[in-house]
């Protein structure tokens, strides 16, 4: 027999082939698991013909019965959507139904491991694992039938037979179609080995179920003419239902990176909620050190990140969405890992939504750029004396700076030197690219005048000297 955990996708597909359920993504980065919520149950008598006349009940797999007969399956896991009720549950348990007399068991019926699928169109149904046998009697030979998984009964479900309960789990009841699930003298019931004109009203269990019991119950389960038909519908069933508990998935890319516009995030989010309590409205997204996430709980903490951004419940579609992140390089430490974090908005109500996604950040893109000065162009000196200077009067002497490009900027210095000793240092801020000195009166000889152009952010400096016989005055 195979476990109902492990053959569930394989009747999920053929339940549900209209509707596919939805699946849980696993986030890639640690953060704390929600609780587990309780295991559901699925309360079933089967029918009354079932308890009443199949009443010797054999139970396994931790099924129990209650005094009027109702089963209670346990263990129930899978997928269910409390926004669009798409279901499929699987439930552990047995329970084996004869009808035995004066020490002999005339047949038997067992049913085990249901699950219970619902549609996106609210098509529902409940599979088990069905297996029948009747001993030799009134002429007919002993037959069995092997075990096999099969549709036992279908219903409608509607949102209304829906209520929420205790421990995180939703139920649903619901009554099994009945009436003109058979229809009489249909081929299916021909084939069935059904009499003409049954199932009366085509009132039946599903013909899948029908067909692997054997022949000597099958009457048990349709509407037959007999006094005990209404005994033989469908019981009301409940099945117990975690819904599925989403985990949130956080996808980040590096849009651009630069020391003048920053550090750009493309921030992608799938199985989010927007609402998980009263008064939240969609999940803030924000970068800041990995490890921790800062606390939230007012504006000054905030800018603990280095940036953030709010996505309102309005802006998250079944469950996805997208943000971008910009943060200005300054509030960026390159001796820090970094890591997107999301959370509930606004008040960080729950822990649901909160996620830790690594970051890899290419630092060398956030580095300042290194400016190169531009090369300097060469400047020349050039001079005329205005008049030169004797023992008697003073002189002035015009130094001109001459560049390539614009006129040059700075200042020039003149070294008056005799007898290799500096006597006077003048210096001048360049106009126009040119400078004019007084010179004092000096004495009589030989001297030196040593002409300097220090340099600007243009050119590059320079430096001239000029030979001075000065004559005592009247000759």
């Amino acid at each position: 027999m195979n476990h109902p955990k492990r053959g569930l996708a394989a009747v999920a597909a053929l339940s549900l082939s209209a509707a596919g359920l939805a699946t849980v993504a696993v986030a890639p980065t640690a953060q704390a698991a929600p609780a587990a919520p309780a295991s559901g149950v699925l309360t079933w008598e089967i029918s009354q013909q079932f308890d009443d006349h199949l009443s010797t009940h054999v139970l396994g797999g931790g099924a129990t019965e209650t005094e009027d007969g109702v089963i209670t399956f346990p263990g129930g896991e899978g997928t269910y959507d409390p926004e669009t009720y798409v279901t499929s549950v699987a439930y552990d348990g047995s329970v084996s139904g004869s009808f035995a007399m004066a020490g002999t068991t005339y047949y038997t019926v067992t049913v085990a491991d249901p699950i219970v699928t619902i549609g996106a169109d609210g098509e529902g149904q409940i599979s088990a694992v069905v297996s029948a046998s009747n001993a030799a009697a009134m002429g007919s030979p002993a037959a069995e039938t092997q075990p096999a998984r099969v549709v036992v009964t279908t219903f409608e479900n509607e949102a209304g037979s829906w209520t929420q309960g205790d421990a995180g789990l939703d139920s649903v009841t619901d009554v099994p179609d009945w009436a003109g699930v058979l229809p009489a003298d249909s081929q299916q019931a021909t084939d069935l080995g059904i009499g003409a004109g049954k199932p009366v009203d085509g009132k039946a269990f599903n013909p899948a179920f029908l067909a692997n019991l054997t022949s000597g119950v099958r009457a048990h389960f349709y509407a037959s003419g007999s006094g005990s038909d209404p005994k033989k519908a469908p019981a009301a069933f409940t099945a117990q239902v975690a819904p599925e508990v989403l985990t949130p998935t956080v996808q980040v890319a590096t849009t651009s990176a630069s020391y003048s516009d920053g550090l750009t995030l493309q921030v992608s989010g799938t199985d989010f909620t927007g609402v998980t309590n009263p008064g939240d409205n969609g999940v803030y997204a924000g970068l800041a050190v990995s490890g921790e996430m800062p606390d939230t709980s007012s504006q000054e903490s905030m800018d603990l990140f280095a940036a953030a951004a709010w996505v309102p419940a309005s802006a998250i579609s079944d469950g996805s969405f997208a943000t971008t992140l910009t943060a200005p390089t300054a509030k960026l430490d390159r001796t820090k890992s970094y890591s997107v974090y999301t959370w509930q908005a606004h008040s960080h109500s729950n822990t649901s939504q909160d996620t830790e996604t690594p970051v890899t950040i290419d630092w060398s893109k956030l580095a300042a750029p290194v400016v190169t000065p531009p090369a300097k162009a060469k400047s020349a000196l050039a001079s005329s004396w205005v008049k030169k200077p004797t023992t008697k009067k003073a002189g002035r002497l015009t130094v001109t700076v001459r560049g390539a490009a614009a006129k040059p900027t700075g200042r020039v210095t003149v070294q008056l030197v005799k007898a290799g000793k500096v006597k006077r240092t003048l210096g001048k801020a360049l106009a126009g690219g040119r400078a004019t000195f007084a010179l004092p009166r000096l004495a009589a000889g030989a001297w030196k005048v040593r002409i300097r152009y220090v340099g600007s952010p243009a050119y590059l400096g320079s430096a001239k000297t000029l030979p001075l016989k000065v004559r005592k005055a009247g000759r």
